[in-house]
């Protein structure tokens, strides 16, 4: 084989080897899908009500299980105090009670506003998980799986109908 055909076949096998490798390794680092913990945790976090924002704030108020450590009615702000994971709230699926490391503290921020020429109100919930390793480091936070925040949502719209079926019955 003469030397620039030798030169020649060793370029175009460089150029398989590079092609083909980042096939690869485009496919490894692009084709990452987040998991399906991740797509709820970012899908449930915001939920329109259609109804006035003094009866949402008591709808959350009657949901809320825990402890408040700071709630402003006029900024929108409910806080509650940490709650330890083993106190809090449990998926149905959950085999053996979480880590007794872990902790976690929510908070619903309430906007109020017109969707379609209806008054409305937007809640936001942000649940910060973290997870205490030992007495000495500091606590690693921790994503959300948006389980418990998909079901305060709910239990917050069941309570404005129930409410909404009362008013209409004169209780």
């Amino acid at each position: 084989m003469s030397n620039p055909a030798r030169i020649l076949s060793k370029k175009v096998l460089m150029g398989l080897v590079i092609i083909t490798g980042c096939t690869f390794v485009g496919c490894s680092l692009f084709d990452k899908k987040p998991s399906a913990h991740q797509r709820m945790g970012q899908i449930n976090k915001q939920k329109v009500f259609f109804a006035s924002y003094d009866n949402v704030w008591r709808a959350a108020h009657a949901v809320l299980k825990y402890p408040i450590a700071q709630e402003n009615q006029d900024t929108g702000v409910i806080e509650t105090e940490y709650i330890k994971g083993v106190d809090g709230w449990i998926p149905p699926n959950e085999q053996r009670p979480p880590s007794s490391g872990i902790r976690y503290k929510l908070t619903l921020i309430f906007a109020k506003g017109k969707t379609e020429g209806r008054e409305s109100t937007r809640v936001t919930i942000e649940k910060r998980m973290e997870i205490l390793r030992d007495f000495f480091s500091e606590p690693e936070t921790m994503e959300t799986d948006g389980l418990e925040e998909k079901i305060i949502f709910y239990r917050i719209e069941r309570e404005l109908i129930v409410n909404e079926a009362l008013k209409k019955a004169g209780f």
